[in-house]
């Protein structure tokens, strides 16, 4: 177990008194010892480092200075934080108004890090460029060399620590008990799925004698840039990760849009509205009205991450105890190879201005480092044992003082994160917890990579949301029935005879050669 002494001492970030580490030693004598750093003195401390962060928060409203799960971070790493808390529903706001003020905090949370703007500060020169200080972190170091690729600009520079999140998401759950009912198998191919949602539709799983139950829930972007969730019965049928691909042996950037493959999931989504197969107001319904309608026992497929499965198999308990999502490791499209989409493996970054000294770059990542930390990390999001949470094998059961505390990943878990494959493994029940730890094994075997990650096109930029807008909007339509699927021709031929749709792909195609040295 990596602790805070050997992170802190090797990084003269903190010079503990003698007495501290003779105690903590005792405490964790697994831990790797280094000497301390030179000019430490018994008795001898640096005053604590000053660090300001700007970062969200989830839930009612975030902890206090004067939290003690905070104080006693600030004891551990000898810094004193000053946290600037803001609502997930302004924080994009927030963080414009923060970055064009130049006034940026030591460590500051950026939703959007390939966002223009933020790239382009960051290429001329506004935040520290990270990579060649990693090697001395050792739980930064650690997360997964795909997360820090996918996090890298076309330049090849890092300029930001991710915060981590597991690479191996899922995204399709099915109702288990459903198909135990009506007899079918767990489905592996879009046609087997298909045939489960025409069953969960027709043939009263619920057993209410009603026909009150819909195969598939969904719900498209609220921007109305995509699919939504229903984006993955495309990638599917595309074989494509957020739909980009790289053609086998040209080394070729392309975005499936105009593949035919999407042709021939449009017309498999359209064939499955037209039977009553999906949720008649998908277009309308927000994300929490899918979950609701699954929680409710009303739907038996939903396109989620595997995390989403014990939250709405829990939901469905509630009223049904026999309820169960199973999350499915692929699906098989026309292609006939099981696919998986592989995320990105973080939800944002953290960006260190310029303006911030060497000296104090270091401390910050001695910081970020302890947060990544086994024990780091248990203290931020679950607090202390017996305390604020008991534990039985894998699980971490918060107890009502870790509520009134605000001890819990919705607050310093968005500062300290820590890299496990099976984060999004979920679920107080250990047979369900088990079984997705499984179904992400499956996962990490066969899931496939988004080649765009990190990549950026002026064009691109300028034109995306007009180029998805079309998109969408004529899917949308043909799907409905509300006009013929050789429209979706017509909107491919356009695309394909666009300007700056040829431009941008060009532009995108030179930044992945360049970012994978090609």
């Amino acid at each position: 177990m990596i602790t805070n002494k050997g992170v802190f001492k090797r990084q003269a970030a903190v010079l503990l008194a003698a007495s501290l580490v003779a105690a903590t030693a005792a405490a964790c004598s697994s831990s790797k010892e280094t000497e301390p750093a030179a000019g430490a003195s018994a008795g001898a401390q640096e005053p604590p480092t000053p660090i300001s962060i700007m970062t969200t928060f989830y839930g009612a409203e975030p902890p206090g200075a004067d939290n003690a799960i905070i104080k006693e971070i600030e004891k551990r790493t000898n810094t004193k934080l000053n946290i600037t808390w803001v609502s997930p529903n302004s924080y994009g706001e927030k963080v414009n108004v923060t970055l064009a003020s130049g006034d940026i905090p030591d460590l500051t949370l950026i939703g959007d890090n390939l966002s223009p703007s933020v790239r382009k500060m960051a290429e001329q020169g506004a935040f520290w460029e990270l990579e060649p200080y990693l090697k001395d972190y050792p739980n930064l170091n650690a997360f997964p060399q795909t997360v820090w690729d996918n996090t890298r600009y076309q330049n090849g520079k890092l300029y930001a620590i991710p915060r981590v999140r597991a690479l191996s998401t899922g995204m399709v759950s099915v109702r288990k008990d459903w198909l135990d009912k009506l007899g079918l198998s767990v489905p592996k191919t879009m046609d087997d799925l298909y045939e489960a949602m025409k069953a969960f539709t027709n043939n009263d799983p619920d057993g209410n004698g009603q026909k009150d139950t819909v195969g598939l829930v969904g719900d498209i972007a609220s921007d109305g840039l995509s699919l939504g969730t229903l984006n993955h019965i495309l990638y599917i049928f595309q074989g494509a990760s957020e739909g980009w691909k790289v053609e086998p042996g040209s080394n070729k950037l392309v975005n499936m849009m105009t593949d035919p493959s999407t042709r021939a999931a449009l017309e498999w989504i359209r064939k499955a509205y037209a039977e009553g197969l999906i949720h008649k107001d998908f277009v309308t319904l927000k994300n929490s009205q899918s979950r609701d309608i699954v929680m409710s026992g009303k739907a038996g497929v939903v396109f989620e991450a595997v995390s989403a499965a014990w939250d709405l198999t829990e939901g469905l308990r509630k009223n049904q105890p026999e309820g169960d999502m199973l999350p499915l490791a692929s699906l098989t499209g026309p292609s006939g190879k099981p696919y998986m989409h592989r995320g990105r493996g973080y939800n944002g970054v953290f960006v260190i201005p310029k303006t911030v000294p060497e000296q104090k770059v270091k401390k910050l990542l001695a910081f970020l480092d302890y947060g990544s930390s086994a024990e780091g990390y248990e203290l931020g999001v679950y607090g202390f044992k017996d305390i604020h949470f008991t534990k039985e094998g894998d699980f971490y059961k918060p107890t009502e003082q870790a509520k009134k505390d605000i001890v819990s990943s919705n607050a310093m878990g968005q500062i300290f994160t820590r890299y496990d494959k099976y984060s999004w493994a979920k679920g107080t029940d250990p047979d369900f917890y088990n079984r997705s730890k499984q179904v992400i094994d499956e996962i990490e075997k066969i899931s496939t990579a988004n080649p765009f990650e990190g990549l950026y096109s002026e064009t691109w930029a300028k034109n995306r949301n007009e180029f998805y807008k079309k998109i969408t909007d004529a899917q949308v339509k043909v799907i409905l029935g509300q006009e013929p699927l050789e429209n979706w021709d017509k909107t491919v031929e356009a695309l394909k005879a666009d300007p700056n749709w040829i431009k941008a792909l060009e532009e995108l195609n030179g930044a992945y050669r360049a970012k994978n040295g090609l």
